[in-house]
């Protein structure tokens, strides 16, 4: 009809690619403007520049610094904080039982006493020491080799009977105190000779056996934490307070070919100089240390020798 109009007619296609050529390239170059205006942004408040950064690597590392140490306490104070931080009170908190120390150290001597090659491996031990090691170097000239005969670890357990702490004397440090007696029989049996080398050496020799057991060991076992006041040591003092009770029994047999037997005169040297060294060695005021570690990395003996 002359009335109707006319549909217009589709744009070629090469005015369709290019079309689409145009918008292609105006993304893809709104892109990249965007890139780098993040890159831009990035590069500005959170990276240093060349020159900054040059100066930073020239720079020695920072090494760690603690926060500055507190005021050392009083004397007192520093167990008083602890005693208040673990509800403690020396003077109104009762004894405390260890049954389960009891069955826990049971466990591990029982475990001792079960494995034959823990025993050969103390045997051992004992008899290096007592004939001065492998070579026998360090024993007396006139004792002859040690043979061990005899060695038990009995068949009762130690018992741990109460616990509690209290204030050390002649010190302010907190003390553990722990009661314990123990019933038993720990032996050990040793065959050895006397040697007499007057006039000339080894001109004759006694020929001597003695079986010594420890029969009973009671008192109380003290643990102090200890820190040296002059140096920065600090260990715990294990040892034994003087109201302790150790009792031996000492078997002996001397001679060659007429024996004489448990000489009452040999019985109280050999209990008397055992004691003697037992009080030495850690009866109060005498401890065992057992250190604690403060400081941790090679030590500064060990860095002096690679310097």
């Amino acid at each position: 009809m002359a009335g109707d109009a006319v549909p217009p007619l589709p744009p070629p296609p090469q005015t369709l690619d290019a079309a689409v050529n145009q918008f292609f390239k105006g993304f893809v170059l709104g892109q990249i403007v965007l890139c780098v205006l993040i890159f831009f942004l990035v590069k500005v408040f959170l990276l240093r520049n060349s020159d900054e950064t040059k100066a930073e690597l020239r720079k020695s590392p920072q090494k760690w610094r603690s926060k500055k140490p507190q005021t050392p306490l009083r004397q007192h104070a520093f167990e008083s904080h602890v005693l208040a931080k673990t509800n403690y009170s020396v003077h109104g908190h009762k004894p405390e039982s260890l049954d389960w120390a009891n069955v826990v150290l049971a466990q591990v001597i029982a475990r001792y006493r079960s494995d034959p090659a823990i025993a050969q491996g103390i045997v051992k031990w004992i008899d290096d020491k007592m004939n001065g090691g492998p070579n026998g170097t360090t024993r007396p000239s006139f004792l002859g080799p040690v043979s061990i005969t005899e060695f038990s670890l009995g068949e009762e357990y130690p018992k741990f009977n109460t616990a509690r702490m209290q204030y050390a004397e002649h010190t302010s440090n907190l003390r553990a105190e722990v009661d314990f007696e123990f019933n038993d029989q720990i032996t050990i049996g040793v065959d050895t000779q006397v040697i007499i080398n007057w006039p000339k050496p080894a001109i004759a020799s006694l020929p001597v056996s003695l079986v010594l057991s420890v029969i009973k060991f009671s008192g109380t076992i003290a643990v102090e934490f200890v820190t040296h006041p002059d140096s920065s040591e600090t260990f715990l003092a294990i040892s034994i307070l003087e109201d302790y009770s150790l009792e031996f029994d000492v078997r002996s047999l001397l001679g060659h070919r007429t024996k004489v037997k448990d000489l009452p005169k040999l019985t109280s040297l050999i209990t008397s100089q055992l004691r003697s060294i037992f009080v030495d060695q850690i009866v109060w005021p005498s401890f065992k240390k057992l250190h604690i570690p403060v400081h941790f990395g090679p030590s500064p003996e060990t860095n002096k020798n690679k310097h």
